[in-house]
C-alpha cells in the first residue's frame, strides 16, 4: 500500500511540473548583462506567449524592500518587445527584481529577472553577501547545437577589431518565431541571473492595450466617496492641435482612455464634470504600473573575489563615463503620428493673432476691441462669454467650448486677467460644434505664449499627469573616434535584439578598454515557445 501511494505521488509531482513547464513557455526576460552601476541603461528583450494582440508591455524595476523604483511602457509586436530602462544614480547596493508584464494579466503571470546594481559612490564597502533569488522555477533555455559560433578568438586584448560569423541549420529556420537576439557583453560567471514566472492572485484586471497606453481611474463623490455614474471626463493632450477625449463613466465610476501613438514624455490633463454642477467629485487615477506585490524567497550567499574586482572596476569606469558624459544608447526616430489636419473643435471661423494689435490688460478689452462675434463681459465680479451664432444671427445663450491651450476651462475667471502679452493666438468658431455627443454652443480656443498651464487652478476634479508614453525606441550606438588620451570604458560591445534569422549571418564589434570575461551569445524562441541559445566565452586581456 505505502508502495502504490509513493508510485501515485510521483505520478502526480511529474504531472505537475510537467504542467508547469508547459504553462511558462513561451516567457522570457533576458538583459545586457546581469550586473549593474547606478546610472548606467539596461536593455531588454521580452519574450511573452500573448494570444490578445496587446501592443504594450510594461517593465519595471523593484527594489530589495518590494517598492517600484522606475519602469517604461514597452510596445510589443508578435509576442516580443524590446526595451531599455535608466537605473537611477541613487540606487542603494544590492539585489533588484525587473519584471515584465501585460495589463490585462498584471495580476496574474509576470515574467521575473533577479540582478545586481552596485551604487557607484559606495560599491561593495557594506556589502558582506550576494541576495539571489532561490526557491522558484526558473525559465529554462535549450541550448542548440543548431547554431554554430565561429571566429571568436579565447583571448582578444583592449580596442581589438573582431568578427564572428553564426550559421543556423536550414531546419531550424522553419522553427524559428521571429528575430534572434545577439549580444556581446561582458560576463560574471560568479553571478548568474535567473529569469522566472511569478504568479499571484494580488491586483485588478485591466483592459487589453491593443493600440498604446490605457489611462484609467474613478469618479467619486467627495462627500461620500461614492462612485459616480455618468460624469463626463475628460482627457486632454495639449499641442498646437491638441488631442482630445471624452468618456461618461460607467455605473461603478470607472473611465478609461486609449494613447495611441504617443511616444516619449507626455503631458496629459483629465478633467470630470457632474450633471449636477453643485456636486463635488475627485478623480481617482489608477497607478499605470502593477503593484508591487510579494517578493521571492532569497538566499544569502558570499561574494566571489572575482565578483567584488569585476563590479569595482565597472563602477570606476561608469563614473569616468559620467564625467565624460559617454553615452553609447542612441533613441531611435519615433514613428509619426497622423497629423490632424485641424483641432477636434473643427476649422475656425476667425483666427486672431493679438501680437499685431496695440496692447491690451485683460480678455473684456480684447474680445471687444479684436474678437468678432465673441461678447465677454465681467458685471460684479461675475464673467460671462458668449459666441455669434452665425446661423441664427444671434449670441448662443450658453457658455462655449472655452479652452486654454486645448485643455476645456469652466471658471470664466481664469481668463479675465489676460493681456495681449500672454495671447500668441485666439481660434474662434461661430457655429455649433459636435463631437460625439457633446454639444458646443461655439469655440473660444486661446492659445498662450508660454504654455506653461500656470493659469489652470488644480483641483479635485482636474488631474495634471506627466508620463512616459511607449518607450521610443533605442540601439547601442557605434563608439565615435575621440581623443586617445580618453579611454573607451563599454562593457556591451553589440546588442542587436532584431535580427532578421538567415542560414549565414556575420558580427563584427570592437573590444574596450575594459578587461574581464565577454560572451557572444544568440538567443531565440521557437514556435512552440522553446527559448533556445548558443554561446562563445572569450576574454579581454
Amino acid at each position: 500500500m505505502m508502495m502504490k501511494r509513493n508510485i501515485i505521488f510521483i505520478i502526480l509531482l511529474v504531472l505537475t511540473l510537467m504542467g508547469n513547464a508547459q504553462e511558462n513557455k513561451g516567457f522570457g526576460l533576458f538583459t545586457d548583462r546581469d550586473a549593474y552601476v547606478g546610472g548606467e541603461t539596461l536593455l531588454a528583450k521580452i519574450y511573452h506567449p500573448a494570444n490578445n494582440s496587446p501592443k504594450i508591455v510594461y517593465l519595471d524595476l523593484i527594489n530589495p524592500f518590494g517598492k517600484r523604483v522606475s519602469g517604461a511602457s514597452i510596445e510589443f509586436r508578435n509576442g516580443q518587445a524590446n526595451g531599455f530602462l535608466l537605473l537611477p544614480d541613487s540606487l542603494s547596493t544590492g539585489s533588484y527584481l525587473l519584471r515584465a508584464y501585460l495589463k490585462n494579466s498584471a495580476s496574474k503571470t509576470k515574467v521575473i529577472r533577479n540582478i545586481w546594481i552596485s551604487n557607484r559612490f559606495n560599491g561593495l564597502e557594506k556589502t558582506k553577501q550576494l541576495s539571489q533569488v532561490s526557491g522558484q522555477q526558473t525559465i529554462q533555455e535549450k541550448i542548440s547545437s543548431q547554431i554554430e559560433i565561429e571566429g571568436i578568438e579565447p583571448v582578444y586584448g583592449i580596442n581589438s577589431k573582431a568578427a564572428a560569423s553564426i550559421k543556423l541549420d536550414k531546419a531550424l529556420l522553419e522553427q524559428l518565431d521571429g528575430p534572434l537576439l545577439v549580444s556581446v557583453t561582458q560576463t560574471i560567471p560568479s553571478f548568474q541571473s535567473t529569469s522566472y514566472v511569478w504568479n499571484s492572485d494580488s491586483g485588478k484586471e485591466g483592459l487589453v492595450e491593443k493600440k498604446g497606453i490605457i489611462l484609467s481611474g474613478t469618479v467619486t463623490d467627495k462627500k461620500t466617496s461614492a462612485p459616480v455614474s455618468g460624469a463626463t471626463v475628460y482627457m486632454t493632450i495639449p499641442d498646437s492641435i491638441p488631442g482630445f477625449q471624452y468618456y461618461q463613466t460607467r455605473t461603478d465610476g470607472r473611465f478609461y482612455f486609449q494613447m495611441e501613438g504617443y511616444y516619449g514624455s507626455v503631458q496629459a490633463f483629465v478633467q470630470c464634470f457632474g450633471n449636477n454642477p453643485a456636486q463635488r467629485l475627485k478623480i481617482n487615477m489608477d497607478e499605470l504600473f502593477a503593484s508591487p506585490d510579494s517578493l521571492p524567497g532569497f538566499v544569502q550567499l558570499p561574494i566571489q573575489e572575482e565578483f567584488k574586482s569585476t563590479n569595482t572596476q565597472n563602477i570606476d569606469a561608469v563614473t569616468f563615463q559620467k564625467v565624460f558624459k559617454q553615452d553609447n544608447i542612441e533613441a531611435l526616430t519615433p514613428p509619426t503620428k497622423a497629423a490632424e489636419s485641424y483641432p477636434y473643435y473643427g476649422t475656425p471661423s476667425s483666427v486672431v493673432n493679438p501680437q499685431l494689435f496695440i496692447d491690451l490688460p485683460n480678455f473684456s478689452e480684447i474680445s471687444k476691441e479684436l474678437l468678432p462675434g465673441v461678447k465677454f463681459r465681467n458685471y460684479n465680479n461675475e464673467p460671462t462669454l458668449r459666441v455669434m451664432n452665425m446661423t441664427a444671427h444671434n449670441y448662443f445663450e450658453e457658455s462655449p467650448l472655452l479652452l486654454i491651450d486645448g485643455i476645456p476651462i469652466r471658471d470664466l475667471n481664469v481668463i479675465k486677467d489676460m493681456g495681449t502679452s500672454e495671447i500668441k493666438r485666439v481660434d474662434i468658431l461661430q457655429s455649433e460644434r459636435y463631437f460625439g455627443n457633446l454639444r458646443f454652443p461655439g469655440v473660444v480656443a486661446i492659445y498662450t505664449l508660454k504654455g506653461d498651464y500656470s493659469r489652470i487652478p488644480d483641483s479635485d476634479q482636474f488631474v495634471r499627469i506627466k508620463l512616459d508614453a511607449t518607450q521610443v525606441q533605442s540601439s547601442l550606438s557605434e563608439p565615435e573616434a575621440t581623443d586617445p588620451n580618453i579611454p573607451d570604458l563599454r562593457q556591451v560591445f553589440y546588442w542587436n535584439p532584431s535580427v532578421e534569422a538567415t542560414e549565414n549571418l556575420s558580427v563584427k564589434f570592437t573590444t574596450s578598454s575594459v578587461l574581464g570575461k565577454f560572451s557572444l551569445i544568440v538567443r531565440s524562441k521557437l514556435k512552440d515557445g522553446t527559448l533556445i541559445r548558443s554561446e562563445k566565452q572569450f576574454e579581454v586581456k
